[in-house]
């Protein structure tokens, strides 16, 4: 069985900085088999209901804007497929799905850190949306669905444990705002415990509006805890960037 994993994705310009995030985040791909399917969540689409990736999508979305050019041409084959979308369409039968043909395109919460982890990406990629419009539970309960799938796919959780933009730093290695290591501290420990309940009433953890002004980023989590069968997470990546950003991600093996 594969692990679930959350990934911090970070700015989009990660890719491009010699950290040790790209070290960790391709050290991690040591810690479970080639899997056959790649099933993401990503915080940068956000839906009314339950979406799936057009199946024939296979190209990078550059989603940012005011980044270094070379950015921008970063080409990183990857592909959805038909078949195993179908399956999906079937396991989250009772959220209602829908494939959305107008999404033909991997957002950066997708391909970032995908580019980070496997240099080469042979393995077929389906993207399923955040839906905004659920709550905390129904979000769990997309997860645990996805249990029925970590036979032969590996489930990645793309947000970021601290998301406030006015915030960062243009400098990936300024010192870390005292704040965001403290709230990282306190995730962690939540997660090491596998007691999830502060994490149901997020709103109420200490400084949590101020780490996230939007909730998108922290809301993918509830679906890899769901997707676990003992919400125990391990961090794998305790790193900080521009400041605010903590990067910290968590592997999940129950």
């Amino acid at each position: 069985m594969n692990p679930t994993l959350f990934i911090s994705h970070g700015a989009p310009n990660t890719v491009l900085v010699d950290s040790k995030t790209k070290i960790n985040f391709k050290n991690i791909t040591n810690e479970f088999k080639k899997p056959k399917y790649i099933v993401v969540v990503s915080a940068h689409w956000l839906t009314k209901g339950l979406k799936i990736i057009n199946p024939l999508a296979k190209d990078l979305m550059y989603d940012f804007y005011g980044f270094e050019e070379e950015l921008y041409n970063i080409k990183y084959p990857i592909k959805s497929d038909i078949n195993f979308t179908n399956n999906l369409l079937e396991i989250l039968k009772e959220f209602n799905p829908i494939i959305d043909e107008t999404r033909i395109s991997f957002d950066h919460g997708v391909w970032t850190p995908l580019y980070m982890m496997f240099e080469k990406l042979d393995i077929a990629v389906i993207q399923i949306s955040l839906p905004f419009d659920y709550s905390v539970k129904e979000l769990l309960q997309i997860g645990e669905k996805l249990r029925l799938i970590r036979d032969d796919s590996l489930i990645i959780a793309s947000g970021s444990i601290t998301h406030n933009l006015r915030n960062v730093s243009y400098n990936p290695f300024e010192k870390a705002d005292d704040l965001v290591i403290k709230f990282d501290e306190k995730i962690k420990n939540i997660l090491k415990s596998g007691d999830i309940s502060q994490l149901l009433e997020f709103e109420k953890i200490e400084n949590f509006h101020q780490m996230h002004p939007s909730y998108e980023h922290f809301l993918p989590l509830f679906i890899a805890l769901g997707a676990s069968y003992d919400y125990i997470g391990t961090g794998f990546n305790n790193e900080i960037l521009n400041r605010s950003i903590s990067m910290e991600s968590y592997i999940f093996k129950g």
